[in-house]
C-alpha cells in the first residue's frame, strides 16, 4: 500500500542480477525466493534504514530474485490466478486471505518451524478476527485503519470554511464545493465500504438493496472525482493537486511528512481496520525459503525496521517498544480504543455478491 518507486528500482536491480549467468552461484548457495507484495512495503536501505532484503540474503544465503508489486488485493489476485510467474510469498489483506483459502490458492504454513512466531500479536491473528480461523494459512505482518487526508489551505479556499469543520467524515467526499479536487480508491471493496459506512450499513453487508444504495451513492459522486487511484495518490497530494482523499493510515503518515499542508481525519461514521498477512501460494517453488523470510520478518529488530520505514502499524508485539517516537505515539498509526471500536474488518463476501459489486464498480469508475 505504498509508493512503487523504490521497490521498482530494487526489482530492476534484482532482474538484472537474475539474468546474469551464475547470479545464484556460490554467493547464494541456498536457492531463491520470489516475493509479491505491496509497493514500498519493506525497508530498503534509503533514509538511513536497513535494507531488509540484503540483510536476509546475507544471513541466509537465499537470493531474493523477484520483488513484484501490486496496488490492490484484486490486482494481486488476478495476477496470482492468471499470471505466468509463480511466487513463493505474497502479502494479501484479511478478506483476500479468506478468499485464497476458500479457492485453495494458498498452502498451510508450518507455524512450528517459525522461531519468532510467538511475537505475533493475538489481536491481529486470523483466528481472532475470523479471516483465517485456524491460523494455518497466514502470519500477520501489519495492520491499520482507513481515514481521510486533506489539504487544509485548499479545502478552506474552496469552501470558505475552516477545513476541520468541512472534513468530519466520509460525507466530505461528496461535497460539491470540492468538485474535481477529490480522489477515490480505485478498488471496489474500499470504495463500497466508504459509501456503506456513510449510509450506516455494515461494510460486510450482503443485502442487495443496501449494496445497490451504496452503488447509487458512488455513481452520484463520480462527477466530483478527479481520479480513481491508489499509489499515485502520494505524488498528487504531495504536489497539492487535490483537496481530499481516503487513504490507509500508514500512507497518511507518509503523505503528511511530505506536505505540511495535509491533515488527518478519522471519519465520524466509522471505518475499517485491515490486517495484511504473509501467505505462501499453492504453487510456490521455494516453500522452505518462504518460511525463512516469514520468520525473518517476525523478528523484533527486523519488524522494527520495517515499521519505522513504511509507517504501518506492526503486528509484532516487541517491535512497538523500539519504534521512533513519531510513529510509536501516533494516534494515526496506533489509534485509541474508542477509534478501534468504530472499525469493522472486511470479511470475504459470497462469490455472487463479489461479482455483483465488481460489475457495478467497473461501470462506475470507467
Amino acid at each position: 500500500m505504498k509508493k512503487l518507486t523504490r521497490v521498482l528500482k530494487i526489482s530492476l536491480i534484482l532482474f538484472i542480477c537474475l539474468i546474469q549467468p551464475g547470479c545464484l552461484g556460490k554467493e547464494y548457495p541456498n536457492g531463491e525466493l520470489k516475493i509479491f507484495c505491496w509497493g514500498e512495503y519493506l525497508s530498503d536501505g534509503t533514509a538511513n534504514s536497513l535494507n531488509v532484503i540484503e540483510a536476509f540474503e546475507k544471513e541466509t544465503g537465499v537470493k531474493v530474485s523477484v520483488v513484484s508489486t501490486f496496488d490492490s488485493n484484486e490486482q494481486m489476485y488476478a495476477k496470482l490466478k492468471y499470471g505466468s510467474v509463480e511466487y513463493d510469498l505474497i502479502f494479501p489483506s484479511e478478506y483476500m486471505i479468506s478468499r485464497l483459502i476458500d479457492e485453495n490458492m494458498i498452502q498451510k504454513i508450518n507455524i512450528k518451524s517459525l522461531k519468532n512466531y510467538s511475537g505475533v500479536m493475538q489481536s491481529c491473528k486470523g483466528s481472532v478476527l475470523g479471516y483465517d480461523p485456524t491460523d494455518e494459512y497466514s502470519v500477520p505482518y501489519t495492520w491499520g485503519t482507513v481515514g481521510l487526508v486533506y489539504n487544509v489551505p485548499l479545502v478552506e479556499e474552496l469552501t470558505g470554511q475552516k477545513a476541520s469543520e468541512v472534513v468530519k467524515g466520509w460525507s466530505a467526499l461528496w461535497d460539491k464545493r470540492l468538485e474535481k479536487e477529490i480522489f477515490m480508491f480505485i478498488n471496489s471493496r474500499d470504495s463500497f465500504a466508504i459509501a456503506e459506512k456513510l449510509l450506516n450499513f455494515s461494510l460486510n453487508t450482503t443485502n442487495l438493496d443496501e449494496i445497490n444504495q451504496a452503488a447509487a451513492l458512488l455513481k452520484a459522486q463520480k462527477p466530483l472525482v478527479q481520479a480513481y487511484i491508489m499509489d499515485q495518490i502520494f505524488d498528487k497530494m504531495a504536489n497539492n493537486e487535490g483537496a481530499i482523499t481516503p487513504a490507509y493510515a500508514g500512507d497518511i503518515l507518509t503523505m503528511m511528512k511530505e506536505n505540511e499542508n495535509l491533515a488527518y481525519c478519522f471519519p465520524e461514521e466509522g471505518s475499517n481496520m485491515f490486517v495484511d498477512g504473509m501467505c505462501i501460494p499453492k504453487n510456490a517453488q521455494n516453500v522452505e525459503n518462504a518460511h525463512k523470510f516469514i520468520d525473518f520478518l517476525c523478528r523484533t529488530d527486523i519488524a522494527t525496521e520495517n515499521a519505522n520505514f513504511i509507517s504501518y502499524s506492526t503486528a509484532i508485539s516487541g517491535a512497538w517498544e523500539n519504534l521512533c517516537e513519531e510513529i510509536k505515539y501516533s494516534e494515526i498509526a496506533y489509534p485509541p480504543e474508542n477509534i478501534k471500536q468504530k472499525c469493522e474488518i472486511h470479511k470475504y463476501l459470497p462469490k455472487q455478491i463479489n461479482t455483483h459489486i465488481e460489475e457495478i464498480w467497473t461501470q462506475i469508475k470507467n
